[in-house]
């Protein structure tokens, strides 16, 4: 029996033990959350890439160019709200961002490299714990991250977006994209092609793990090539808009599910489709063929048309 009791007391302190541990870190969490709230600063900020992208004379003389130079936009962005969207021709690329000065950061270099494209980067993300910043959001003091990112439609680029524990909201209508890349990580994508873009767009990515992913009129992008790979969550590919010519699509879905939209003119090969039959609308236009080749693990891609 006093076996059974020493057991029982060792088994109570450890118990104990755990609480305090857990009630201490409770208790310095909202210490630290009250430092932050009290020096929180919620600010404005706006960054604006150079827009002295102009082609060289000579090359400007060469057809068909550009009247400006080609460049990468990268934006790799954590912990926040955040929107994609057209910018005003001739005003370059614009960030415009609200946030706590004292919990999060926001960063952005410019480089012309020797061919005289130029590479955008723009960084932000959370400066302090996760924790401490949701208890500051439990003591209402967590504080907006709001950032608003417009791209120019009047110069070519390839785009890349890394999205981290955040939401993102990306409309690229109308815009000049030779590739875009786009990889987001616990949370939701979202992506409208509202209008055609200047040109078709070589390659069209898109990589996402443990999150949503809707995307939009992807047919006024008119890739050549599509890649979407998505991971622990559900997809909806909408393909309608202005296809001007075939795609080749590489669609993969791991824990999860892929519905795939087409439109009633596009010919679909590789996997079967479901609703109403393919439509002819002009015998004297080539109707444009999206070929297929999928992999479904431990999920289903479902091919629809409308």
């Amino acid at each position: 029996m006093s076996e059974k009791r020493g057991f029982g007391k060792s088994c109570l302190f450890g118990c104990l033990g755990l609480f305090a541990l857990v009630l201490l870190f409770v208790v310095v969490m909202f210490i630290l959350a009250g430092i932050g709230s009290r020096n929180q600063k919620i600010g404005d900020h706006e960054l604006a890439a150079s827009n002295d992208y102009t082609v060289p004379a000579v090359a400007q003389a060469e057809e068909p160019r550009p009247a400006k130079m080609p460049g990468r936009v990268i934006l790799e962005l954590a912990n926040g709200e955040f929107k994609i969207r057209p910018g005003e021709p001739g005003t370059g690329v614009v960030v415009k961002a609200t946030f706590d000065e004292g919990a999060f950061a926001l960063e952005d270099t410019f480089a012309v490299l020797p061919d005289s494209t130029w590479v955008y980067r723009v960084t932000y993300h959370r400066t302090i714990p996760g924790l401490q910043h949701m208890f500051m959001s439990f003591m209402g003091k967590g504080g907006e991250s709001k950032v608003d990112i417009f791209l120019p439609p009047d110069i070519p680029m390839v785009l890349e977006v890394a999205i981290k524990e955040g939401g993102a909201d990306a409309d690229l209508g109308g815009l000049w994209l030779g590739e875009a890349l786009f990889e987001f990580n616990k949370g939701g994508f979202a992506l409208d092609i509202e209008k055609p873009l200047v040109q078709p767009i070589d390659r069209m990515v898109i990589r996402g793990s443990m999150g949503g992913l809707e995307a939009s009129h992807l047919g006024n992008a008119s890739p050549r090539m599509l890649d979407v790979a998505c991971k622990m969550g559900g997809v909806e590919l909408d393909l309608s808009g202005a296809w001007l010519g075939d795609c080749d699509a590489v669609l993969s879905v791991e824990m999860g599910g892929m519905a795939v939209i087409v439109p009633s003119i596009l010919e679909v090969e590789g996997l079967p489709v479901e609703g109403s039959a393919l439509r002819h609308e002009d015998s004297e236009v080539p109707t444009p063929v999206l070929r297929v080749s999928s992999s479904q693990k431990r999920g289903e891609i479902e091919v629809i048309r409308r």
